[in-house]
């Protein structure tokens, strides 16, 4: 039975614990865009799923529902967009022990 070190061990969590923090930080840092309407409406997301800014069109402002549908539907492509740059930035911090699978969705980002 191979020797189990305790210590070791505290100190790969921590190490990983540390990596997330990081992780944390850049999904900050982390932007992706999305647009609606051949560009009429466009939407800046972080990588922690936060709106940043919508910008839209002010020739389309008399239409208020196709406003509404654009504005839903740029915000969600951005997000779409901002996952997998998540994805990405957390299987680099872990080092690619995590795949190519879809892991985030057992944290609900994007579903």
């Amino acid at each position: 039975m191979a020797n189990f070190n305790f210590n070791d061990m505290m100190g790969q969590l921590k190490q990983a614990g540390e990596k997330m923090q990081d992780v944390q930080k850049q999904l900050e840092k982390i932007t992706a865009e999305g647009e609606a309407g051949g560009g009429m409406v466009h939407a800046v997301v972080n990588g922690k799923q936060k709106v940043l800014s919508v910008k839209i069109d002010p020739d389309i402002l008399d239409d208020v529902e196709m406003v509404q549908d654009l504005v839903v539907a740029a915000v969600n492509n951005a997000l779409e967009k901002a996952l997998g740059k998540a994805q990405e930035e957390m299987n680099r911090a872990a080092g690619g022990m995590l795949g190519n699978q879809d892991f985030m969705k057992n944290f609900n980002f994007g579903k």
